[in-house]
């Protein structure tokens, strides 16, 4: 397929962040007397999620208030003192983004907070390949409801002037290919991030994916036409 606009999610698409946000979320639980959340725990349940509905799960299971120990400003602030120790892209994110521009148009649709993901694009030099800047990011605060919710998506194809039939997403989360799924939407699903990528691919081709790739490369082939 060529889509007229690609909607890439941004950590553990195009940036390799997912373990470190989650180890800053498996700090501020283990502080908080939770010390069975490990990064990989973390990882594992937590992807793709807001810091909201995260802490709603945990204190919804454990009957505990983390209203003033898990903030977004704590969060945010542990999460760009660790971008600022060294953050990558994700291996031939740049030449994805390079193919789908020539295919059409493109843009990010995050659940993650904007200043981080803005940052991250910036740090790995990935931000330049979108031609309206922060006009073409879109993050959750943008909409009322942030992914599994199709809000985000949706929006961002209105901004882009581009019907949801016409769209294609790429996207490492269950909570985004549920998204994505839900707003009518062609879900490609990506797993070279995840530390266990055979069952993080039947887990989002449960979740709806329409195609699984383990490595980006092969997504633009793949929307280029070169493969089927």
């Amino acid at each position: 397929m060529k889509p007229a606009l690609t909607i890439f999610d941004c950590d553990g698409t195009l940036i390799d962040s997912e373990l470190l946000y989650n180890t800053v979320i498996s700090d501020l639980l283990c502080e908080s007397g939770l010390d069975h959340y490990t990064p990989e725990l973390c990882l594992e349940r937590f992807t793709g999620l807001t810091l909201s509905t995260i802490r709603a799960q945990v204190e919804e299971e454990h009957k505990i208030d983390l209203e003033t120990r898990i903030t977004p400003d704590i969060y945010v602030s542990r999460a760009q003192a660790q971008m600022d120790k060294g953050l990558n892209a994700i291996v031939n994110a740049d030449q994805l983004l390079a193919r789908s521009r020539t295919l059409g148009k493109i843009c990010v649709a995050s659940n993650g907070e904007r200043s981080s993901v803005i940052k991250s694009l910036k740090m790995t030099g990935l931000y330049d390949s979108f031609d309206g800047g922060e006009d073409h990011i879109f993050t959750k605060i943008q909409v009322q409801n942030a992914k599994p919710a199709p809000d985000l998506f949706l929006y961002a194809a209105e901004r882009m002037d581009v019907l949801p039939k016409d769209c294609a997403v790429i996207e490492d989360s269950v909570a985004g290919v549920r998204a994505g799924i839900a707003a009518g939407m062609y879900v490609l699903g990506f797993t070279g991030s995840h530390h266990n990528p055979a069952l993080h691919a039947m887990a989002l081709k449960e979740a709806g994916a329409h195609r699984i790739f383990s490595d980006l490369i092969h997504i633009a082939d793949y929307l280029g036409g070169e493969k089927g």
